[in-house]
């Protein structure tokens, strides 16, 4: 199983992230993630929140292994031909290591702030699939005519080309008819939330739409996540899950696998019963080095054994 690692609070020092995207890095994990908001999402908002395409590229640069990306970057904040370029570019700074995660869109906040047109839910659906289908063609590097309901373009084309031969799309969205449609026409990876259950009928979901559009599923990397906790004793991860809730502001300890490392090995695996295949673990300060390292050194070979 694909298992990454999202260091998604945003509103820290760059001293902290850079260490923690070492750790990462040095620990062998497969994918390293930044989140694409302009304002902290949980508890107070109204804190400095660095820019997750900057930090990608930082962290490109200054990785050896571990694939970078953005759990997912919204279409509507950028122009999907420059967004596609962005990807093509990072590509090239992380030497064929770049993910490009894309979706429709969701914070009210940060549109209204910045007075970005965000659309009703319907809305959202439509631009998302018509910008999935410009960036597929320009990473793929078709030079691009469109003349649709939110994007024009002529003759466009993305002249930095990645290093991988086909530079892999995640979608991220779990919307059943149109959001899973788009990911079955475009997507080489695909990210949801939700239980073992919710997500194997997601998954069933996506293979009918699959099935409809004349895409193998197999050729798409279904992925999920959550918070992972691990301690031997229960006592001590509630102790550092209250310690995050207090350090952002957060009413409540954030939602999170919690167990020794046998225990988080068979909650992850339950997942891939199911069918998933990836697993991106969140993190936010104080990042939590203890779960980090133990997710590496003794939760995965569990997990190994068990989904064997």
């Amino acid at each position: 199983m694909h298992l990454g690692i999202n260091l998604w609070a945003q509103n820290t020092t760059w001293a902290s992230l850079r260490e923690h995207a070492l750790l990462v890095d040095r620990l062998g994990f497969d994918s390293l993630w930044v989140w694409d908001h302009f304002y902290a999402i949980n508890g107070d908002t109204h804190r400095p929140n660095f820019e997750g395409w900057q930090i990608l590229a930082a962290y490109a640069a200054i990785t050896q292994r571990v694939r970078v990306g953005c759990l997912v970057s919204g279409v509507t904040y950028r122009h999907p031909a420059v967004l596609a370029n962005m990807a093509t570019t990072l590509d090239n700074v992380a030497n064929g290591r770049a993910i490009l995660g894309i979706g429709a869109a969701w914070n009210a906040l940060e549109h209204n702030a910045y007075g970005i047109d965000l659309g009703t839910p319907g809305e959202r659906s439509r631009r998302f699939a018509e910008a999935a289908r410009v960036i597929r063609d320009l990473v793929d590097g078709k030079r691009v005519t469109h003349s649709g309901t939110y994007y024009d373009l002529v003759n466009a084309e993305v002249l930095t080309r990645p290093v991988q031969p086909r530079l892999p799309i995640m979608v991220g969205g779990g919307g059943e008819r149109r959001t899973l449609r788009t990911a079955a026409r475009y997507a080489d990876m695909w990210h949801g939330f939700g239980t073992p259950a919710v997500m194997g009928h997601k998954l069933e979901v996506l293979r009918r739409h699959c099935a409809d559009v004349g895409r193998d599923p197999a050729e798409i990397l279904p992925m999920t996540g959550r918070w992972v906790c691990v301690r031997d004793d229960p006592a001590e991860a509630r102790a550092h899950l209250d310690r995050v809730a207090r350090h952002h502001g957060m009413s409540s300890a954030p939602e999170a696998l919690v167990g020794s490392p046998d225990e988080v090995a068979e909650k992850i695996a339950a997942y891939e019963q199911v069918g998933m295949r990836g697993f991106v673990v969140g993190f936010a300060e104080p990042f939590d080095n203890e779960t980090i390292e133990r997710l590496a050194t003794e939760v995965r070979p569990r997990l190994l054994q068990l989904v064997a």
